[in-house]
């Protein structure tokens, strides 16, 4: 497969690619391909057939499983910074999750083997799917602690801090959403941010959440 898309070397932001050799890079963008992807778009769907590495070059990018009921959780977030600018989940034969853009951007997909047999080749590039794994253990690592031993109003307080940085601060967020990355439902979210609204702590509006006391939220997140 062919890359459609040529890169610099000053043009190069993902880390893993900037590490590797110049034949190594050269190789990876010929034998796998760059995919623009728009805000929404599904590039893989969980069990799809997958058996690829991707480098994101550009946007952000969402892996998130659906139980039969259609409850969601979201498993990470990705940019080209992340996970050392490799990301493995797509790497068995089946994807192991939805994989869809959160917005708009490029992606450099590269079939498994072809990147088993460069990464062989080039210490840089063996080391930046190493590290690769390491973080992404060590992620899960953090999301099942945080699942397991955290009340839902302790995790819904934590989002909220993550997505701002001061009082007044809006979180982009919907409700839906948010359930997703809490790993409950909407509706128990719903409740959980009637409290901290009664408690003075979020103002809720018409699809937004506005966070009026940080120092509170932190103090519900512990």
């Amino acid at each position: 497969m062919q890359s459609q898309v040529a890169l610099t070397s000053s043009e190069i932001t993902n880390p893993a690619l900037a590490a590797c050799s110049e034949e190594s890079r050269t190789k990876l963008l010929t034998r796998g391909f760059i995919k623009h992807v728009e805000a929404n778009e599904v590039l893989f769907p969980e069990g799809a057939p997958a058996g690829v590495v991707l480098f994101p070059l550009s946007g952000s990018f969402q892996f998130s499983k659906t139980a039969e009921r259609g409850r969601r959780q979201v498993l990470c977030n990705l940019t080209g910074n992340g996970c050392n600018g490799i990301c493995l989940l797509t790497m068995p034969l089946q994807s192991l999750a939805d994989v869809m853009a959160l917005t708009a951007g490029d992606v450099l997909i590269v079939g498994r083997y072809d990147f088993q047999a460069l990464a062989r080749t080039d210490p840089a590039l063996c080391q930046a799917g190493w590290q690769a794994a390491i973080e992404c253990m060590s992620h899960f690592s953090a999301l099942v602690e945080h699942l397991s031993f955290r009340k839902v109003a302790e995790r819904v307080a934590l989002v909220l801090l993550q997505n701002s940085s001061k009082d007044g601060d809006l979180v982009r967020l919907t409700q839906a959403e948010l359930a997703a990355q809490v790993g409950t439902t909407r509706e128990v979210v719903a409740r959980c941010l009637a409290g901290l609204q009664t408690a003075s702590v979020v103002r809720l509006g018409r699809g937004r959440i506005t966070v009026i006391s940080r120092e509170k939220l932190e103090r519900e997140a512990s």
